[in-house]
Order: structure tokens, then C-alpha cells, then sequence
């Protein structure tokens, strides 16, 4: 009984097939949460007057207007990474990486030193406002989807060289060049498995040109016998 030679293992260095997936998910997951962001409270305010106290507050498209565009911008990333391949699609990942990092520090800067300006004007001379505070959870949503773009943009970077090609998936099999035959009969054999091929047979042999090897029939001498033979 022949043994099975043990499977070698595969190169780990290489990214999986739904890379590409994983990038275009983490792009719409951070337009999401900064879109959210943008329509969250995230100063606020409190205004004690002759009537009582009250309290004003200021959304994030108000307190950052930039969060709706890089939410825009996250969405372009993904048809940018489809159209593109190679130093596109690094150029696509840095600008990604690039952007997050600015919503990083806005989103900081708002949750450490929110903006007073962005509250809403009209107080009376007996108002007494006092100092405005953040509202925690529009800064961290911020914050949250600054992160995802920044590794969405840096797994971009690291990967565009091997990032696979929509529509690569659909050629038709003889549009695709043969893959060279690897040296090792091991992998030779784990690989025609794989591919769902016999490992014993050879996949270059095809049938026959001609008949196979015996004796030939010789010319007809038009009487219905062909010549081959003396007597």
C-alpha cells in the first residue's frame, strides 16, 4: 500500500482571498459610525435664566462638519479599491489612513475640549450660561470610526499588491493562464486534489494522434485486397 505523503504546509504569509471583502466591510462599517456620530449630541450646555435653567446643545455635523465627508470619503474608498489595483489602490489606502487619523484627533479634540462656538446663539442679558461639557457618546462614536478607517486604510497599504481583482473569480477557465507545475510531487499531488484532478494521471496527455503501433494496411490494388504482404 502506497503512503500518503504528509500535506505541506501552506505559505502563511499570504492574505486570504476575502481580503478585499474584509477591507470594503470595515470602509462601510466607519462611514456608518461617523455618520452616526454626526447626527449625535456632542456639546452641550447649560443656560440658567429668570425662567429657569435650560439646555442647548449641538450635534456633531455642527461641532464637526467634516464628519459627514469623511463618511462620503469611506464609501468612494470602496469603489476606489474596485476600480483600481496595485500603487491605485495604495494611494487609496494612504488617503483612507490619512483621513482617519484627522477624524482621531478631532474626535479627541472634541471629547477633551469641546466647542462652545457650536452652540446655539440667542442668549438674554439675564442668561448665565455655563461652561460647556461633551456628551461622551458622540466623540467616541467619532473616535470609533476614526480607528476602523485607519485600519481599513493601513490593511489597504500592506495588501495592494495582492489584493485580488474584482470579476477575477468569473473569467472563463481558458482565459486563465496554466499554472506552472510545482517541482515538489508532494504538492503536486495535495494541489491536483485540491483541484478536484487525478494526482495519478498526467495532464498534459491528450488522445492519440494516430492509430496505435501494428501493421499497416498497404494500398488497395483495387480489387478489394490491399497489398501488406507477399503471397
Amino acid at each position: 500500500m502506497t503512503a500518503v505523503p504528509r500535506r505541506p504546509p501552506r505559505d502563511g504569509t499570504a492574505p486570504p482571498g476575502r481580503l478585499l471583502g474584509i477591507v470594503a466591510l470595515l470602509l462601510a462599517v466607519a462611514a456608518a459610525v461617523l455618520w452616526g456620530a454626526s447626527r449625535v449630541s456632542w456639546v452641550s450646555q447649560v443656560v440658567e435664566g429668570v425662567a429657569g435653567s435650560r439646555t442647548s446643545t449641538a450635534d456633531g455635523a455642527t461641532a464637526e462638519p467634516i464628519l459627514v465627508p469623511w463618511a462620503l470619503l469611506c464609501l468612494a474608498a470602496i469603489g476606489g479599491l474596485v476600480a483600481t489595483a496595485g500603487w491605485g489602490r495604495r494611494v487609496v489606502g494612504t488617503l483612507v489612513a490619512v483621513a482617519g487619523l484627522w477624524a482621531l484627533l478631532r474626535s479627541a479634540t472634541g471629547l477633551l475640549a469641546p466647542r462652545a462656538d457650536a452652540l446655539p446663539v440667542g442668549l438674554a442679558q439675564s442668561d448665565r450660561p455655563l461652561p460647556s461639557e461633551a456628551v461622551v457618546a458622540g466623540p467616541l462614536l467619532g473616535v470609533l470610526g476614526a480607528l476602523v478607517m485607519i485600519a481599513a486604510g493601513l490593511l489597504t497599504v500592506r495588501w495592494a499588491a495582492v489584493l485580488p481583482r474584482m470579476g477575477a473569480q468569473y473569467e472563463a477557465p481558458g482565459a486563465r493562464p496554466a499554472a506552472a507545475r510545482p517541482a515538489d510531487p508532494d504538492t503536486a499531488l495535495w494541489e491536483a486534489l485540491d483541484d478536484g484532478r487525478d494526482p495519478t494521471g498526467d495532464p498534459t496527455s491528450g488522445p492519440e494522434a494516430g492509430p496505435p503501433d501494428g501493421p499497416r494496411a498497404g494500398p488497395s490494388d483495387g480489387v478489394g485486397r490491399t497489398g501488406g504482404g507477399a503471397g
